[in-house]
């Protein structure tokens, strides 16, 4: 079977800056795996002028210049026109795009039978963009979403929550495949003497950092030790600065460490050594971060808003707490980091659920089934 995948992915896939990249990864590593599996990855690059073409771990990435100037406003149409012809000329027998966005209009518009996995409920995500360019790409995101979806015939779900959320803007059938964790996450050794609490997330608003912060200053009342640790790529420069200036204020400069974009052998290292896992958003779908701390048998402290609660389960694998809720969000952490057999009962947990749900090889093989279906019931067309 040829596989044409579309989708956002680094020059360099040894550093992954993002979940959706770390999800493409890890299915199409496993994908690469599977017998008569011939996997191509399609991606539009904004960092290159020339197609550049390599092979990593069975599978070929194909990156394309990506549209510089105006991809909002056009609806990447230099993009979308550059992936149409990159996809008829490998010639696959399905398309299977990541998003909602130009790689699923391209995937519509090329003329062989597709399936999408939608990653994010943009049209939510996009509440925090401020300014006239946040509104303009507020307003071009929502737009594309819509009519992508609206056009959907099948489409893979990561989360219950993603699966109802669309359910009034499509009429494609739901295929509920949950984001797999690379291999390598199933055979770590872990500790958790440290105190450090690791939250691994872009740093923009939507990620809720000056929360976790200030619910630092009050875990610290009770456990003086404690750390944070934050490590993700700076996508809003301001509220990193507005970040600092909270760490400073409350005197956490010495516990709080701002690690910025890391490579994966050090994103391990964060994950393996940490106590407990946060992640303190006002919107997720089915954040990868989380599954992998799951992976690693990790507690998870997190926001209780869109798919999280489909991962985290009160008192068994960890807490849900409100989107901004300092006081509780701390109450939690310090019950995680001042008690060692329920971080133990609490990480078991989390493992378990793991290994039922988020092993690659299974996500990759329910993948693939479904492109059988499609293609039965299309007959390829």
């Amino acid at each position: 079977m040829r596989v044409a995948m579309l989708g956002n992915f680094p020059l360099d896939p040894e550093r992954i800056p993002g979940g959706v990249e770390a999800v493409i990864r890890n299915l199409a590593v496993a994908m690469a795996k599977l017998e008569d599996m011939d996997l191509h990855l399609l991606v539009s690059c904004q960092e290159i002028s020339e197609p550049v073409t390599k092979t990593y771990a069975g599978f070929t990435i194909h990156y394309l210049p990506g549209q510089r100037r105006l991809g909002n406003l056009t609806s990447h149409f230099l993009d979308r026109k550059r992936l149409v012809a990159a996809i008829k000329q490998i010639k696959p027998d399905i398309v299977h795009a990541h998003g909602t966005d130009r790689y699923v209009a391209a995937a519509q518009c090329s003329g062989f039978p597709y399936v999408v996995t939608v990653h994010g409920i943009r049209f939510r995500e996009v509440v925090l963009f401020g300014g006239f360019t946040g509104w303009v790409r507020k307003v071009t995101t929502i737009r594309m979403e819509k009519q992508v979806l609206a056009r959907s015939e099948h489409i893979f779900v990561i989360a219950d929550y993603v699966g109802k959320t669309i359910a009034p803007m499509t009429s494609a059938k739901q295929y509920p495949i949950a984001n797999p964790v690379a291999e390598e996450y199933f055979g770590m050794e872990t500790t958790d003497e440290s105190n450090t609490i690791l939250s691994v997330a872009a740093v923009q608003p939507r990620k809720g950092l000056i929360h976790l912060v200030e619910a630092l200053a009050l875990v610290r009342q009770e456990v003086p030790d404690a750390r944070l640790r934050l490590i993700g790529k700076v996508l809003t420069p301001e509220y990193a600065e507005q970040v600092k200036a909270k760490i400073i204020e409350l005197g956490l400069s010495d516990a709080v460490e701002m690690v910025g974009f890391v490579s994966d052998e050090e994103l391990q290292d964060a994950f393996t050594g940490c106590s407990v896992f946060t992640l303190c958003s006002v919107e997720e779908s089915s954040p990868v971060s989380i599954a992998e701390a799951m992976t690693l048998g990790k507690p998870v402290v997190a926001s209780a808003v869109g798919g999280v609660p489909d991962l985290v389960s009160p008192d068994k694998t960890g807490y849900l707490v409100q989107f901004g809720d300092v006081p509780a969000i701390a109450d939690a952490l310090t019950k995680v980091l001042a008690d060692r057999e329920l971080r133990d009962r609490l990480g078991a947990n989390a493992r378990a659920r793991a290994e039922r749900d988020f092993h690659p090889m299974a996500a990759a093989t329910k993948t693939v089934e479904v492109f059988k279906q499609i293609l039965a019931e299309t007959g390829g067309k």
